[in-house]
């Protein structure tokens, strides 16, 4: 799973280190991008960004963390619906983390889906973003 710090977007590839997921992830998130509606220009400029070598780590941040142990326990308890290992829809499971709601620490009181960090900057086609 990668999980993008401030947005909270993941990807979802199968396997367990960064080198051997990357090839999937490069592949997953173009697609995701452009399931979701995303600029097309965001979408080359971050690919062509990320396979020039932008940087990919594991995090030691305690917030993200702890985003992250949330989702994956969501994510367990969607994948407990799907008859077999092979049958999950990894598409839809990063789909609806688009509507995850999570707390916005800028903010006090104020709660956000991952889809509203890019709405704000403009990087979705508004008209496309109505399912």
């Amino acid at each position: 799973m990668y999980v993008h710090e401030p947005s909270l977007i993941l990807v979802l590839t199968k396997g367990k280190t960064i080198y051997n997921t990357l090839p999937a992830f490069y592949t997953r998130l173009e697609a995701l991008l452009k399931r979701n509606h995303f600029k097309t220009d965001f979408i080359e400029r971050e690919i062509k960004l990320i396979r020039e070598g932008y940087v990919i780590s594991k995090t030691n941040n305690k917030s993200i963390l702890a985003n992250m142990n949330s989702i994956t326990l969501n994510i367990e308890w969607t994948c407990t619906r799907f008859e077999s290992y092979d049958s999950i829809d990894a598409d839809s499971i990063e789909d609806s983390y688009l509507e995850w709601i999570s707390y916005d620490s800028s903010k006090p009181n104020k709660f956000k889906q991952t889809v509203d960090y890019w709405k704000n900057k403009g990087l979705i086609n508004e008209y496309e973003t109505e399912k």
